[in-house]
C-alpha cells in the first residue's frame, strides 16, 4: 500500500502568513486543518501543539485540526502550564485518516548535566507521542517528537526514541522537528535503525525552517524536520512545499509498504 506522510511544526497554532509579527494565535489552527484537508496525508505528525491553553482559546488543538480535516487525532503533552485560568499543556500531536488503535506518551528525560551547552540555550521538557495506526488492516507504529535545542537534550531524545524503535512490533514511522541538521552525529543511532526519507529528495539540499527568507532574513537553521521509516517501507519521493503558515515548512514523503507475505 502507498502512504503519504507529513510532518509539520505548527508553531503553537500561530499564523505567520503575513510576516513574523502577524501572530494571531487564537483560531489559526483551523487554517492548519484546512491545509491538511487539501493536502490529504494519510498520517500527519504535529509539533508545538497547544491543549486547553488560554493563549489559543483553550481549544484541544490536535482534535480541532483533525475535526477540520475530517481526521482522527491524538495528543501527547510535554510541558504543563498553570495559571489563573487553570492547567493547559503543550506538546506533540498527530492526525490521520485511518484508525488510531493506541495512543501513549513517553517523556524524554531532562538533561542533568548541561556542561558544554551554550549558556543561553533554552530548555524545555520534551516527549514522544506513540500511536498505533491501522491502515488497511495493518498496524504501524508512529512516533512523533520534538527534540530540544541543546546537545544534551537532543542526546536524551535520540536515546529515548531509539529505545522505543527497538521495542516496536510493527513497521515504524518516526517524525518531527529534531532541531538538528543532517550532518549531526546525534542522529547516527537513529540512522542505524531507520531510513531517512530525505535521501529521496531530488535536489539534496533544502531548508525547512525558516519558511520565509523574506520574513526571517537572518535565520538559516536549514533542514531540521524529518521523517524516518523502517526498512519495511520503500521511499518514493519527498516534497517540501513553499508554504508560509508556520515558521516551518511542511515536510512530506510518499512511501510504499509491501503487503505481508
Amino acid at each position: 500500500m502507498k502512504l503519504k506522510i507529513m510532518s509539520y511544526n505548527i508553531a503553537g497554532g500561530r499564523s505567520f502568513e503575513f510576516g513574523p509579527d502577524y501572530r494571531p494565535i487564537i483560531h489559526a489552527e483551523a487554517q492548519y486543518g484546512a491545509y491538511i484537508k487539501v493536502e490529504q496525508p494519510d498520517i500527519c505528525g504535529l509539533n508545538e501543539v497547544d491543549y486547553k491553553l488560554p493563549r489559543s482559546g483553550r481549544v484541544e488543538m490536535a482534535k480541532l485540526i483533525g475535526d477540520v480535516a475530517g481526521y482522527e487525532s491524538a495528543f501527547a503533552p510535554a510541558v504543563s502550564f498553570i495559571n489563573k485560568y487553570g492547567i493547559g499543556t503543550y506538546g506533540n500531536g498527530m492526525v490521520t485518516k485511518h484508525k488510531i488503535k493506541l495512543s501513549e506518551t513517553y517523556p524524554i528525560p531532562d538533561p542533568t548535566d548541561k556542561t558544554g551547552d551554550p549558556e543561553d540555550t533554552y530548555y524545555e521538557s520534551r516527549a514522544v507521542l506513540h500511536t498505533v495506526v491501522e491502515v488497511n488492516g495493518r498496524d504501524i507504529d508512529v512516533f512523533v517528537t520534538h527534540f530540544g535545542l541543546a546537545p544534551s537534550e537532543a542526546k536524551n531524545a535520540a536515546a529515548t526514541v531509539t529505545a522505543l524503535i527497538k521495542q516496536a512490533k510493527n513497521p515504524v514511522i518516526l517524525m518531527g522537528d529534531f532541531n538538528l541538521t543532517p550532518d549531526s552525529e546525534i542522529l547516527n543511532p537513529i540512522r542505524e535503525l531507520l531510513v531517512d526519507t530525505f535521501d529521496a529528495y531530488p535536489e539534496g539540499k533544502v531548508t525547512t525552517c525558516p519558511s520565509s527568507k523574506e520574513f526571517w532574513p537572518n535565520a538559516d537553521y536549514g533542514k531540521i524536520d524529518y521523517i524516518f521509516v523502517s526498512h519495511d517501507f520503500k521511499v518514493e519521493k519527498v516534497e517540501v512545499p513553499e508554504l508560509v503558515l508556520s515558521d516551518h515548512k511542511p515536510y512530506i514523503t510518499y512511501v510504499e509498504l509491501p503487503d505481508e507475505a
